[in-house]
């Protein structure tokens, strides 16, 4: 089985985390990436986000108001993959834009879906079911992982995706 790490991450100003070089959900996705020995696909928006914190957030909401479908540099093909972990940061009760723009341009049909999320109090927001209505022909492992980016950032954080890693069977 081939497995396949899929995310966006948001480095620069972070709410509650300060400004960071490597943003809350890439800490995650590496650290699944080395335990699991998959493959890596980081969804890089054509147009960078800025990296003041309050300008990041208006223009993310103003993708979400007008439903946009920013675009991303490169890509990845999903076919030769069975397993695929699914990162992003929950913005506002939901996934970015650019995330949405990745998950309709591919087909996932007969793919293991594993989902996992940072954010700072809103959990996965409903996400996961998002998940399984875009992705109805894949099949979602487990109830995904969600974690405060906060803790991300903490050995505590790491040890309890290391945790949930061992719980999936991976």
């Amino acid at each position: 089985m081939k497995s396949l790490v899929v995310y966006f991450s948001r480095a620069d100003e972070n709410y509650n985390v300060g400004t960071v070089e490597v943003g809350n959900t890439e800490l995650l996705a590496k650290e699944i990436i080395a335990k699991t020995g998959a493959d890596e696909f980081k969804i890089e928006p054509k147009d960078k986000y800025p990296a003041v914190y309050q300008e990041a957030i208006e223009r993310a909401t103003e993708e979400r108001r007008s439903d946009a479908r920013p675009e991303y540099i490169g890509d990845v093909d999903i076919a030769g993959y069975d397993t695929i972990f699914f990162g992003y940061p929950i913005w506002w009760g939901d996934m970015p834009m650019v995330v949405y723009n990745f998950i309709e341009k591919h087909n996932f049909d007969g793919k293991t879906v594993i989902p996992f999320n940072t954010h700072e109090g809103s959990g996965n927001a409903g996400t996961y079911e998002k998940f399984a209505e875009l992705m109805s022909g894949a099949t979602l492992k487990g109830d995904g992982f969600n974690m405060s980016g906060s803790t991300a950032r903490t050995e505590e954080g790491i040890r309890k995706l290391d945790e949930w890693l061992e719980e999936l069977g991976v």
